[in-house]
């Protein structure tokens, strides 16, 4: 009996330490946005020993950024690359961006179409803009186009300009194949099989859905996805066991009011393909969604995939600072 004791303690031990280690990288999140540097980093550093990916992440924004550590690019790309390698999105745009800010553009690229193939909107801009000009990519200003259009589509604010001195550039042409490779790689198309079509005179262009970028007065997800590092990221919660599906919440088709804060999703041609995307969401994120009310507003000729209304700002923006950690574009409205 006295022999199984460490045993025991030992397996209740590692039961006990994917809890314990959430919590220590969620009280970092609380005191970094506190303004207490130097104890968020504190909570992150054992996760982040132990392979947590969000901690990984939130440490290269700390050496980034020089908060709570001296700041060092250096280590930085280090916590970057252990943390994409285990496959986190933003810390592989992040990466990426450092990357190529630092001169090692070839490398840096690679990284960007990573997590630029896995949907996050500031790759997406810094590799349209890159393949664009011809800058270490293949120059294709159709493509490079379709990059920087996509990332506007998704909410990224910053792009909405830059597509638009693209557009000066061009000819109807190569704007042509550049909006139709934009909705295909908004629609999740290979990369290869975009640039294949590409190569084809243009069709007329298909009701694909894809995301709306925010309107006067909505917040974008990213203002600057060069000089502003994303913000860390709290721990993702364990999914639910396989076999135990969560079940989305009953949903509702309301027109947007100014009633609450909401997080926005996408916005698609119809009902129907909203309510398809918000299944699919349920099933990739339901540790997230669970509980959720999702909310289909009609607006512009789109059905706009929503959740909330939350009664503050905080709670709706912490759960798109989640999913976005997750790689799914997304931004606060109200």
């Amino acid at each position: 009996m006295t022999r199984s004791l460490p045993r025991f303690a030992a397996c209740l031990l590692a039961l006990l330490t994917p809890a314990i280690l959430h919590a220590s990288v969620e009280s970092g999140l609380a005191k970094w946005r506190a303004g207490e540097w130097e104890g968020a980093v504190a909570d992150w550093v054992t996760p982040a020993a132990r392979g947590d990916t969000d901690a990984l992440f939130n440490m290269g924004q700390a050496y980034r950024l020089g908060r709570g550590v001296p700041l060092n690019r250096a280590t930085a790309i280090d916590y970057y690359r252990r943390a994409a390698e285990k496959g986190h999105v933003a810390a592989t745009a992040n990466l990426g961006i450092t990357l190529w800010q630092d001169g090692r553009k070839t490398e840096g690229l690679i990284r960007l179409r990573e997590a630029a193939d896995k949907g996050d909107l500031r790759a997406a801009y810094v590799l349209g803009v890159a393949t664009f000009e011809g800058d270490t990519a293949p120059r294709n200003p159709a493509l490079g186009y379709a990059y920087v259009v996509r990332a506007r589509e998704g909410g990224l604010s910053l792009a909405s300009g830059q597509a638009a001195r693209m557009a000066t550039r061009m000819s109807a042409d190569d704007r042509a194949r550049g909006d139709a490779a934009a909705r295909a790689l908004a629609a999740g198309r290979p990369v290869a099989v975009v640039l294949a079509e590409m190569a084809a005179p243009p069709l007329p262009a298909p009701a694909i859905e894809i995301a709306a970028a925010p309107e006067a007065g909505e917040d974008a997800a990213e203002e600057s996805p060069v000089d502003d590092a994303v913000a860390p990221v709290p721990a993702r919660r364990s999914e639910p066991a396989k076999g135990a599906p969560v079940k989305p919440a009953p949903s509702r088709q309301v027109e947007q009011t100014n009633e609450g804060w909401k997080v926005q999703l996408g916005a698609y041609a119809n009902d129907s393909a909203a309510r398809t995307a918000w299944a699919t969401l349920v099933s990739q994120s339901a540790a997230l969604l669970k509980g959720k009310t999702p909310i289909y507003a009609p607006r512009g000729g789109l059905v706009r995939l929503q959740v909330g209304p939350f009664d503050d700002r905080a709670p709706a923006a912490d759960l798109c600072a989640k999913l976005s950690a997750t790689g799914r574009p997304c931004f606060v409205t109200r």
